[in-house]
């Protein structure tokens, strides 16, 4: 039976199976409804229900239907047992009589295909098709254990995604499991942050629309399938067609939901370790780094800012941190934003395990009392659960941070909030087994909510460990606790950008690792990555991870990167207030910005921040590294020196150094390091434009709140005339911030560099270059830089 809608299909579809049977009892064999819907011309969602009876009740994510309003062109026919949906973008094609079913482009290139031909030799199916698992129980009834589908792997498809995934970078032939838990490490196939959405290098995008656990078999049993299985008794998936990966991630993400926007100081260097014991050592560390003059804007607090058998009541520890309010207000005036650590547990010690457990806050075990469990942090007594599904016990933990943020507390580290046991029940009658990954997405949510509600003027800031789909609107994410290896260091890094092509904008890790001590090698080569190439940095371990505490010449090579972040917050500022209009992220895999190049595809240990900068981390103690450049013309960072791309080059690279590399063609706005991020605008900017001589004009479109628009230079074949210009956006201005630009490549002394803006709407010819201001013509260097000041 086929019912057309206005935007899609429902099909009733029958099951077959051998005999009849399972086992020895009879399944329904028709009633097995599917619906396609298509929320524009390039994505759709796909439903199948085997027990129609309840898919009311099914729980899906809150996706954001509403940000299309259907495609603007679908046909429907049907024709000797085949129907084909199409839109402007794709066709759809199934097969009736016997269900197939199939997704191209328009033009006929094949994107998904659902897996039948997936056979062995003597007979039997590798892979399943479309359909459910039947299990038996107590000899009896049967029930529906698990629905989904295998999908062709074409020969050249590679796979991307998964959310943090320690693994190798790209995921055909390997196995993983969508399932929120604490693995310990980054040595290990579990993550704390697992996102059941891929892409695929043929320029699709698949999400499961679930909360429930998922198997993702991507050419591991089979490697001619990608088999995906929802332990659950509906299977409804998210298609999208790019073909840009660009393109998907901003679908993806209007539907999943944007990042929040960050706070400017989030930008700047997070300092922290396991653990600053008292408030004479926390502020000590704060003066050590302004004396140092190493720029930092957070000091973080984990669990020794409570009580000991206090955890996690939320209250200070006012004997080792007396008058924690003088405290708060003395660090702010120094320039730092404080930080605490919590968790979503409560000890059997604290008032606030009894007023849960007597208000019903609590997750139960299955006889219905609070579910007790040793060792879920570091009190030495007994804990229990939040029930962030229960909307009293959200509001109150969210009333219990109140105190804490009139008091000044800036961010809250949401560590932990991967614990529920399977046969935990929740207050919305679900089991652990079922509300394991939303628990995760709910903790975060309420703190988050809790500062946003509390101080609604002020943009709202997470370092958080747990995530699911969705997650990243709820910013900040941390890779976890890495050992302080250098094998757990690369391992970080390819969780990192699995989880960014996961529609995570933000990301940071453990600088340094954080299980152990690390040498002075490999804390210098982690926190060079860190500071220039995470989104956001923070330094944190079991053990001291002060710069200071590693001797002097990793103290001068960390000062001199952190200066060089700092140096580079134009830049990343704008790609951070992008990223809720768009849910594009700051630190980029490869692949994000050279598609259509195959030599990207499998690398995992090199990224761009931004779209100008290329950084090749240095991952193994010999210091040796393979640097792939894709195509176009690359410049070193540090000396300059050009190079042509596709092609690798292999270096040895002294402890001092990390390679960099900016895009020619680029425009790239700095500025002068300070101590910590400002809160106005920008002073002054500095453009730094390397011309492409293959190409005469670059672009940046610039963003530090108010201050935005797009910034502009147009040059002619032979560089003899130079023009700049500022076009503010629609709701911003860049009269506020003094631009100046270096421009290197000039091949030649321009006869004319002139400005002009649509502020002004008059153009400007300028007088001087700031490196020769007495010279009655422009003034090239040497190394063909030519310094313009406006």
């Amino acid at each position: 039976m086929l019912a057309e809608r206005d935007d899609g299909v429902v099909l009733d579809c029958e099951v077959e199976y051998d005999g009849g049977e399972v086992g020895n009892f009879s399944l329904p064999k028709t009633g097995y409804p599917v619906e396609i819907r298509f929320y524009n011309d390039s994505v759709f969602r796909f439903e199948f229900y085997a027990t129609p009876e309840v898919r009311d009740g099914t729980e899906t994510l809150p996706l954001n239907e509403s940000v299309w309003d259907g495609p603007n062109q679908l046909d429907i026919q049907q024709n000797d047992g085949t129907l084909v949906i199409e839109t402007t973008d794709l066709c759809v094609t199934v097969e009736l009589t016997e269900w197939s079913f199939r997704v191209e482009t328009v033009d006929g290139r094949w994107l998904l295909s659902e897996q039948r031909d997936d056979a062995v030799a003597k007979g039997g199916a590798r892979s399943r098709p479309l359909g459910f698992t039947a299990e038996e129980t107590n000899r009896w009834p049967l029930r529906t254990t698990e629905t989904g589908a295998a999908f062709k792997l074409q020969g050249d498809e590679r796979i991307f995604g998964l959310g943090e995934k320690f693994t190798e970078f790209e995921k055909r032939g390997q196995h993983v499991e969508s399932w929120v838990t604490q693995p310990h490490g980054t040595d290990t196939t579990h993550s704390y942050k697992n996102v059941p959405f891929f892409l695929s290098s043929k320029g699709y995008g698949f999400l499961a629309d679930t909360y429930r656990k998922v198997d993702f078999d991507i050419g591991s049993e089979s490697t001619v399938s990608n088999e995906v299985a929802v332990h659950d008794d509906n299977f409804q998936f998210v298609f999208f067609y790019g073909p840009s990966f660009k393109d998907i991630i901003e679908n993806y993400t209007a539907l999943s939901g944007r990042p929040g926007s960050i706070p400017k100081w989030s930008l700047g260097i997070w300092m922290s370790r396991l653990a600053y014991q008292n408030r004479e050592e926390l502020e000590s560390v704060a003066t050590r780094l302004r004396s140092e003059e190493i720029p930092s804007d957070v000091l973080h607090l984990d669990p020794p800012w409570l009580k000991d058998d206090q955890l996690c009541d939320l209250l200070w520890d006012r004997e080792d941190f007396p008058d924690p309010e003088g405290m708060i207000e003395q660090l702010h005036d120094e320039g730092f934003k404080l930080s605490l650590w919590e968790n979503p547990y409560l000890s059997t010690s604290t008032e606030a395990f009894d007023e849960a457990r007597e208000n019903g806050y609590l997750v139960s075990d299955p006889g219905g009392k609070p579910y007790m469990l040793s060792r879920l942090n570091w009190s030495p007594t007994r804990s229990s659960i939040v029930d962030f599904s229960n909307p009293e016990a959200v509001e109150w933990w969210k009333d219990r941070h109140a105190h804490l943020l009139d008091m000044g507390v800036d961010a809250f580290k949401t560590d932990f909030g991967e614990y529920l046991p399977e046969d935990a029940i929740c207050h919305d009658m679900t089991s652990g087994k079922v509300s394991r990954n939303r628990q995760a997405h709910r903790y975060t949510e309420t703190v988050y909510e809790a500062m946003a509600e509390a101080r609604p003027d002020r943009r709202p800031i997470l370092w958080a460990r747990p995530g699911w789909a969705g997650g990243q609107q709820y910013p900040i994410h941390w890779g976890g606790d890495p050992n302080t290896t250098f094998e757990a260091m690369a391992a970080s890094l390819r969780g990192g950008l699995s989880l960014i092509l996961s529609g995570y904008a933000f990301w940071g890790a453990d600088i340094g690792g954080f299980h152990g001590e690390p040498s002075t090698e490999l804390y210098v080569r982690w926190a060079q990555f860190g500071l220039l190439g995470n989104s956001h940095a923070r330094f944190h371990g079991t053990t001291p991870r002060e710069p200071w505490e590693f001797g002097d010449r990793a103290l001068d090579i960390v000062r001199d990167y952190a200066r060089e972040r700092y140096r580079l917050l134009p830049y990343l500022f704008s790609y951070a207030e992008r990223a809720p209009e768009t849910g594009l992220p700051v630190m980029r895999p490869l692949v994000l910005e050279f598609q259509n190049d195959r030599g990207v595809q499998g690398i995992g240990d090199q990224f761009m921040i931004g779209e100008n900068l290329l950084l090749a981390p240095v991952l193994t103690r010999d210091g040796y590294v393979d640097i792939y450049l894709p195509d176009g013309t690359w410049v070193d960072y540090w000396t300059g020196k050009r190079y042509e791309g596709g092609q690798t080059i292999s270096r040895e690279v002294d402890l001092d150094d990390m390679p960099v590399f900016l895009r020619a063609g680029t425009i790239t706005p700095t500025m002068e390091p300070t101590e910590s991020v400002p809160d106005a605008a920008f002073e002054a900017v500095t453009l730094q434009i390397p011309l492409d001589r293959g190409r005469n004009d670059a672009a940046f479109e610039y963003a530090d709140g108010d201050v935005a628009g797009t910034i502009r230079l147009e040059a002619n074949e032979t560089h003899e005339s130079l023009a700049f210009r500022f076009e503010p956006a629609a709701d911003g201005s860049l009269s506020e911030t003094r631009f100046s630009a270096t421009v290197e490549g000039v091949e030649r002394i321009p006869a004319t560099v002139t400005i002009e803006t649509e502020e002004t709407s008059a153009p400007e010819t300028l007088e001087r270059v700031d490196r020769n201001p007495d010279a009655g013509e422009w003034a090239v260097t040497e190394d063909e830089t030519l310094a313009v000041e406006f």
